[in-house]
Order: structure tokens, then C-alpha cells, then sequence
């Protein structure tokens, strides 16, 4: 599939999710799940993970998360409160800097810090 297709498909359906964000919000956060994707994130996600990489599209897209009205409530205020504070995915513009933790052979929920403190590295 050519990637042109691919964000397109992305794009489609982010702007049913996310009704209030601009066009070019919704480009850009399509552009930037299909480059995680390429980069092959989905492989490591749990919940704090995927309640950060939904914060980071909604920051991407320029929709506040109060704005965000979730499919299943419930989960996203808990995966807010829950959030993980650092990435295992590339940071893009718009993104608010956090700890960046190396997806394996290291494993991304476990401390990469050499002084062996149980916080990610900044």
C-alpha cells in the first residue's frame, strides 16, 4: 500500500473520532500514526502507553481531551489519570517534550536509568 493511501485511510477515520479538530490537525495526526506505525510501536503498548499515544494524537490534532468525547468514557478518564510519562515513539511538532524510553531489546516498562532509580531517564 503507498503511504500517501495509507494516511488517507488514517485520516478518514480520524476525523469521524476527532469531529472537532481542523483538517490540518487531523493531517498531521495521520501523518504521525502512520510514521508510529512504521516504526513499529504497537508492538510494546499497554495501557498507560496507549493512554499517552492517545493524548499525544489529541495534542497532535489540536483537540483539547475535554473535547474528546471517547466511544467507552470510562476507560480513556482512567487512561488519562494513568497516562505513562514518558514515549517509546517518536516525538513530532505539537507533542509537549516527556522521557523518551528505547523499545527493545530494552523493554519499555522497566527502568533504563543507570543509576537503577525506578523513573524513566528524562
Amino acid at each position: 500500500m503507498r503511504s500517501e493511501d495509507a494516511v488517507e485511510i488514517v485520516r478518514a477515520s480520524l476525523a469521524l473520532a476527532l469531529p472537532t479538530a481542523t483538517a490540518e490537525g487531523v493531517a498531521r495526526a495521520a501523518e504521525t500514526i502512520i510514521r508510529w506505525g512504521a516504526e513499529d510501536v504497537a508492538e510494546q503498548l499497554n495501557a498507560p502507553l496507549t493512554a499517552r499515544m492517545l493524548l499525544d494524537i489529541l495534542e497532535v490534532a489540536g483537540v483539547v481531551p475535554q473535547d474528546f468525547d471517547p466511544a467507552e468514557p470510562e476507560r480513556f478518564v482512567h487512561g488519562v489519570e494513568t497516562a505513562a510519562e514518558y514515549r517509546t515513539w517518536s516525538r513530532t511538532e505539537g507533542m509537549g517534550a516527556l522521557a523518551f524510553l528505547p523499545r527493545p531489546p530494552d523493554d519499555p516498562t522497566t527502568p533504563h536509568n543507570p543509576d537503577g532509580s525506578r523513573r524513566p531517564a528524562p
